[in-house]
């Protein structure tokens, strides 16, 4: 199997074990991670008696999963757009270490044949969902990627897992630890959060044992307000969220926004509100709302969140009163669905493009880099 490390959240091939941590009463266990290919000095030791609550030992269960599977040449047409992987990326030549990604785009070649061999020669795009390059986009060779299985069922793990993971459980259970901490610090972020937001919205955003989750608008009015947004969302599905603008380019003729919302309850909602064909969002002058991106929020999004909250800043604390601020949903029949559905194509088609371009400026960016030094 592969494990996710603490250290560097890379997966590695590994094997486990299982020893004594010398305490009698509750869970007097810990697990060795030993990693194929390298020293014991590497090995990643969890104590069972640090496993405090039932989130942590599913936590700790979710850095198993069975071993990925090196793609061959000939199941090239296998990878599409959107395909989970993991891939390897090398920081330095004899640095390869394996992350997740998704597939952003496939820029296929003609395959060649070596000595009556298949050899796939088309370029890869991929996004990290993790690690160090966490949102970036870099050109893979077939040869870096490989396949996710399928998690395993709790029937189907290695026996020292489960057997590991059960002990912890029940210790959990036995202390009454349940998740009453993890509640605790929800609760109290959560609490912090919703008074960082407008004191006249109402309502509850707290799913306890969940993570933020956020998703992007683009073709905002230029200086609309977060504030507006919010009351917006309230006003339609009667729950709080916090709202950000980033600030837009002089020759760009529209601006982008970030919703931050506590519950996925409320998440999934707003999703479904955003993504009803049977209408659509606008602006008073008539500019069509569209969303690009939702994602859970972990650490490796709290950057992108810290800039989107710092250039909103000025336009979130001053209400505005112009037009740009006034926001309405038109349906499906009505001339201004018509109207508004044509621009929101005619966006989500510029925004492809844009797409496009980035992939080919990574493949760009490849082949330059890959270039000789010149004597």
């Amino acid at each position: 199997m592969e494990f996710k490390s603490y250290k560097d959240d890379a997966w590695y091939d590994v094997r486990i074990e299982t020893e004594s941590n010398g305490d009698s009463g509750g869970n007097g266990r810990r697990l060795r991670v030993k990693f194929t290919g390298f020293a014991d000095e590497h090995d990643e030791v969890v104590d069972g008696k640090d496993l405090k609550s039932f989130k942590e030992v599913d936590f700790l269960r979710c850095r198993f999963r069975p071993m990925s599977v090196q793609l061959q040449d000939t199941e090239c047409s296998q990878v599409h757009k959107g395909m989970s992987v993991c891939a390897a990326h090398s920081a330095y030549p004899d640095d390869r270490r394996f992350y997740d990604a998704v597939v952003d785009g496939v820029v296929r070649n003609e395959h060649r044949f070596e000595n009556g061999e298949e050899q796939c020669t088309c370029s890869f795009i991929l996004s990290w969902k993790h690690g160090p390059y966490y949102g970036s986009l870099s050109e893979q060779a077939l040869e870096n990627i490989c396949r996710v299985q399928p998690p395993l069922a709790v029937d189907k793990l290695d026996p020292l897992l489960a057997s590991f993971l059960n002990s912890a459980r029940k210790t959990v259970q036995a202390t009454g630890f349940f998740d009453s901490g993890a509640r605790s610090q929800r609760l109290k972020q959560e609490t912090k959060l919703a008074r960082s937001t407008s004191s006249h919205l109402k309502g509850d955003d707290v799913d306890i044992g969940g993570v933020p989750h956020m998703i992007i608008i683009d073709n905002l009015e230029k200086g609309i307000s977060p504030l507006t947004i919010m009351e917006f969302i309230h006003h339609h599905l009667s729950f709080p969220c916090q709202a950000f603008v980033s600030p837009s380019r002089v020759l760009e003729s529209y601006a982008r926004g970030a919703i931050l919302l506590h519950s996925k309850r409320n998440f999934d909602k707003l999703s479904a509100f955003l993504e009803n064909p049977d209408h659509i969002i606008i602006s008073s002058r008539g500019r069509p709302w569209l969303m690009t991106e939702k994602t859970p929020v972990h650490d490796t999004h709290m950057a992108l969140i810290e800039t989107f909250r710092l250039t909103s800043r000025n336009v979130q604390q001053t209400r505005r009163t112009g037009t740009c601020n006034e926001l309405k949903v038109v349906i499906s029949g009505t001339k201004e669905y018509s109207t508004a559905k044509q621009l929101k194509d005619l966006f989500e088609r510029l925004a492809d493009h844009i797409c496009k371009l980035h992939q080919r400026l990574v493949v760009e960016e490849g082949r330059i880099l890959q270039l000789p030094d010149e004597v």
